[in-house]
């Protein structure tokens, strides 16, 4: 059987600590310390020292008013993640003893602040309706327990101050919240007075091994696995001009159409989840099943045919 080869790709291991699967043969390329996350020679901040009133000096437009969220220092795990939004649009996923800055129009403004782990992707949980008026600063300190449950709660700069003054600025995540019928909108991305236009881009392909595992001729992800298509989704974001491809593999047991069709349904369940639960837009996921064409390892063994069920995703730089 003709064997498909790719070329010129470099393979990357996620850790142990994010997956819980040895990476056996293959070489790690990814190193989380600290604040800094680096896929090869890629490297990006999921937050920074900055100075709240350097951000709270530039003005604020007449019709729009500018929104601190900032979040207590609860010491959860990332599935407690407040997923904040703003009349339905996702600002970003804060997490514990990090801020986040928006603007948006002035007038009635939906907010909310729902856990990352229900998985429901739903903005409009939880919101509440507030007044916002013009050319005003606003402040909002999420609480979230760990179980999930979230509290939205204005408070006075005179409280909200000190408070930021212990915070760290969340930077790896790209607000989608835009204002309509305002005038052009100034969005905060960076903690600088500048406003940064320019994307990143992404230099190389990179290639991440999901090892999301699925039951015997079964094509569902299991809620247990979405923790681990969860850094393929900041890594997007943090590049949002890329797209991936999600490539399935299986081992030779079966026929070739079975595994074929096993393969395509298991990378279209993946597809959907970056997809719906991720926020990951769909014409930037594409997905192909290879069936049993591409082993990595001898099928002669069980450690073998473990390794050949697995689904790869490769990024790269969108055409122009």
């Amino acid at each position: 059987m003709k064997l498909l080869l790719k070329k010129n790709m470099v393979a990357i291991i996620l850790p142990i600590a994010l997956f819980g699967v040895s990476s056996c043969t293959m070489i790690s390329g990814i190193d989380n310390d600290g604040d800094s996350r680096r896929i090869d020679g890629v490297v990006w901040n999921n937050q920074v020292d900055t100075d709240i009133n350097t951000i709270l000096e530039t003005e604020v437009a007449a019709d729009e008013a500018r929104l601190v969220f900032m979040r207590k220092n609860d010491g959860h795990t990332e599935q407690t993640s407040a997923n904040i939004a703003i009349n339905n649009r996702f600002q970003t996923s804060l997490h514990a003893n990090n801020y986040t800055v928006v603007e948006s129009c002035a007038g009635t403004n939906q907010l909310s602040a729902h856990a990352t782990g229900f998985k429901n992707n739903d903005l409009l949980a939880d919101k509440t309706d507030y007044e916002l008026t013009g050319a005003q600063t606003y402040f909002f300190q999420v609480s979230m327990s760990e179980r999930g449950k979230s509290t939205l709660e204005q408070i006075s700069s005179d409280v909200a101050l000190p408070l930021l003054n212990n915070k760290r600025y969340q930077s790896h995540q790209i607000s989608r919240v835009i204002p309509n019928n305002c005038n052009t909108p100034v969005f905060i991305q960076q903690p600088t007075r500048v406003i940064v236009e320019q994307k990143p881009v992404l230099t190389e392909k990179v290639i991440i091994d999901l090892e999301v595992l699925f039951e015997t001729d079964k094509a569902r992800v299991r809620q247990d696995y979405y923790s681990k298509i969860v850094e393929l989704a900041e890594f997007m974001t943090q590049y949002p001009n890329t797209v991936v491809t999600i490539e399935g593999h299986t081992d030779s047991r079966g026929s070739d159409d079975y595994n074929q069709d096993l393969s395509q349904r298991r990378v279209n369940a993946v597809k959907k989840v970056l997809i719906e639960k991720f926020n990951i837009p769909a014409e930037r996921v594409n997905a192909i099943g290879y069936g049993e064409l591409q082993p990595r390892a001898s099928n002669e063994s069980a450690k073998g045919r473990q390794l050949n069920r697995r689904v790869v995703a490769v990024i790269e730089e969108r055409n122009q």
